[in-house]
């Protein structure tokens, strides 16, 4: 079970992506000279002015005009919400190797919104946005196989693809990591990187912090494996700031 209602974290997405921002969802593709104007319409809440700029270049099979016309139907901004349509269009940007639409379409398939509900579909889909580093597709793909909704369930590949995910400031993924974790404890290390990420999920988020199961973790540590965890919670966020300043 994933640690949010999936619509509830796709939606609050959207919004904010729409909102807010449109290019943290391009995160992972290029952005084309040609679809700028678009984001930066959408940015502005100018729905209008992005489905004139989108529609003929989503005509052309250019792959970011097909997501972010599909995020427009998804949301319902500018037209009428339609996410069979939206999923339409993720497709095709997705079968171009567009990592976001493969996320979003991934995301479609496991709510079962404008899709008929296929965890398997989604593991498809998230697994080529994974592999292409998108850190919330690693966080779906690893809640997959954590559950063995879709695939064949894999604690292992499980805590392979959260690690990925949290390695990249995922909090839900660090939140899920300490938990795999600690239920494995196979060997001293998982307690100590158990400590560690719940930690961290619980400094970073403040959901996180509500939800984390850190103070029970924490029970099982000896002293000597505290203070291995705390070297690596300072470890991660030397690695982060440096990252930063890239």
């Amino acid at each position: 079970m994933l640690p949010r209602t999936v619509r509830f974290v796709f939606a609050a997405a959207l919004v904010a992506i729409l909102c807010v921002s449109v290019r943290p969802a391009l995160a992972g593709s290029r952005v084309s000279n040609a679809t700028d104007k678009a984001a930066t319409a959408m940015q502005k809440g100018d729905y209008k002015t992005a489905l004139v700029e989108l529609d003929p270049l989503a005509a052309k099979g250019d792959p970011n005009a097909l997501f972010l016309l599909g995020m427009l139907y998804d949301a319902g901004k500018g037209v009428r919400q339609d996410q069979a349509r939206a999923a339409s269009l993720y497709r095709k940007a997705a079968e171009q190797k567009h990592l976001p639409a493969q996320l979003f379409l991934g995301i479609l398939y496991y709510s079962g919104q404008g899709v008929k509900k296929d965890p398997a579909e989604a593991a498809r889909w998230f697994q080529g946005a994974a592999e292409g580093g998108n850190d919330e597709a690693q966080f779906y793909l690893g809640s997959l196989y954590a559950t063995g909704e879709g695939v064949k369930k894999d604690d292992s590949t499980a805590i392979g693809w959260f690690g990925k995910s949290a390695a990249q400031r995922n909090t839900r993924a660090m939140g899920m990591l300490a938990t795999a974790l600690f239920s494995r404890r196979d060997g001293d290390q998982d307690l100590v990187d158990a400590y560690a990420w719940s930690h961290l999920a619980a400094e970073m988020d403040p959901v996180q912090a509500m939800t984390s199961a850190r103070a029970v973790i924490e029970q099982y540590c000896n002293e000597d494996q505290k203070k291995r965890g705390k070297k690596e919670m300072a470890d991660w966020k030397r690695k982060w700031a440096s990252d930063g300043k890239r």
